[in-house]
C-alpha cells in the first residue's frame, strides 16, 4: 500500500502533525512519501498509483493558504482514491479550511475519509508575544492525531466516504460568509490584526536569514540588501522574516496593542463546541 502526504508548514506546527501521521501510516504497513510544498514539482508523480492521499497546511484567517488550494486545483482527476485533510491553527479558528480543501479534492474524484484540526502555538506576532498555545501541538494533540489516522484507515477499509460539507465550520462568521468573495472575507479578518512590516536598509547586514526563512520564497537576493515584494506570495504574511532578522532591520507595527489581539480576533472565533469537533471521519466523529 502506498500513501503520499502533501503539506506546507510555516512554523513547524503542521510538520509535527504530518510526522505523526507518517509514523502511524508506516506502522500500518504503508510506504509513505512526504511531499513539502517547496517540492511541489514532485507532487504529480507522487500522486500516481497511490492508495491514500493526505493534505495538510496551517489555517490562514479561516482558510487554506491560496497557494495550497491552487496546488490541489492543479491535480489530475482520479477515480475514488482515498484522501484526508488536516490543518493546524493558533487557537482562534480553523474556519472553513478543512471544508475548502476537501471540496477541491472531492471535485477531483477523491473519496474523502475525514478531516483533522489541531491547535498549535499561535505564530502570529501578537500571539507569540502573548504566548497563546505555547508548546502545542503537544503529546495529547499528537495522540489525537494517531487516533484520527486509525479511524480513517478503518473508514477506508470499509469503503466509507464523507461529504466535504460535514467538515464545514459551524462558526457563524464562516456560515454567514460562505460563498462570498474570499478576498473580501479574509480582508475583514486581516485588517483587525495584521501589522505593517518596515525595513531599514541601514540595519541590514545582508545575512540572507530572511531569504532562507521565507516559506513562500517571496524575498529575493538583491545587490546590497534583500528585495522584498511586501505582498508575500498569496498574502501569507507570516512574519518569519521579522523573527529571524538578527540586525533588527525588519520590524512590525501592529494596528493595536498586542493585548487587544484576542478581542480583535473574536468576530471569527470558534465556540467551545466547534473546537471539540477536533476531527470528523466517515462513519463517526472525533
Amino acid at each position: 500500500m502506498k500513501a503520499t502526504i502533501f503539506y506546507f508548514s510555516e512554523s513547524g506546527n503542521t510538520e509535527k502533525v504530518a510526522i505523526a501521521i507518517y509514523g502511524r501510516l508506516e506502522k500500518a504497513g504503508y510506504a509513505v512519501e512526504p511531499v513539502r510544498f517547496l517540492d511541489l514539482e514532485d507532487l504529480p508523480k507522487a500522486t500516481k498509483g497511490i492508495d491514500l492521499f493526505g493534505v495538510g497546511f496551517p489555517t490562514f484567517f479561516g482558510y487554506p493558504p491560496k497557494f495550497m488550494a491552487d496546488a490541489l486545483e492543479s491535480l489530475d482527476e482520479v477515480d475514488g482514491t482515498a484522501a484526508f485533510v488536516f490543518t493546524t491553527y493558533g487557537g482562534t479558528t480553523a474556519g472553513d479550511s478543512l471544508y475548502d480543501a476537501a471540496s477541491i479534492l472531492a471535485k477531483k474524484g477523491y473519496r474523502i475519509l475525514g478531516g483533522l484540526k489541531i491547535e498549535g502555538a499561535d505564530d502570529y506576532p501578537q500571539g507569540r508575544e502573548l504566548g497563546i498555545n505555547k508548546g502545542r501541538p503537544d503529546a495529547r494533540d499528537l495522540k489525537a492525531t494517531v487516533e484520527f489516522v486509525d479511524r480513517i484507515l478503518a473508514a477506508g477499509k470499509a469503503g466509507a466516504g464523507i461529504d466535504p460539507e460535514k467538515l464545514a465550520s459551524t462558526t457563524p462568521f464562516f456560515v454567514n460568509n460562505r460563498g462570498k468573495p474570499r478576498r473580501a472575507v479574509v480582508s475583514r479578518l486581516r485588517k483587525a490584526v495584521e501589522g505593517k512590516i518596515s525595513f531599514d536598509p541601514k540595519q541590514c547586514i545582508f545575512c540572507v536569514s530572511c531569504i532562507d526563512a521565507c516559506p513562500t520564497k517571496s524575498i529575493k537576493r538583491g545587490v546590497r540588501t534583500p528585495e522584498f515584494s511586501w505582498k508575500c506570495i498569496d498574502g501569507v504574511r507570516c512574519y518569519q522574516c521579522v523573527r529571524v532578522c538578527p540586525g533588527k532591520a525588519l520590524t512590525v507595527e501592529y494596528p493595536s496593542p498586542a493585548e487587544e489581539y484576542r478581542s480583535r480576533s473574536a468576530q471569527a472565533a470558534d465556540s467551545p463546541e466547534e473546537k471539540r469537533r477536533r476531527f470528523i471521519v466517515a462513519g463517526g466523529k472525533g
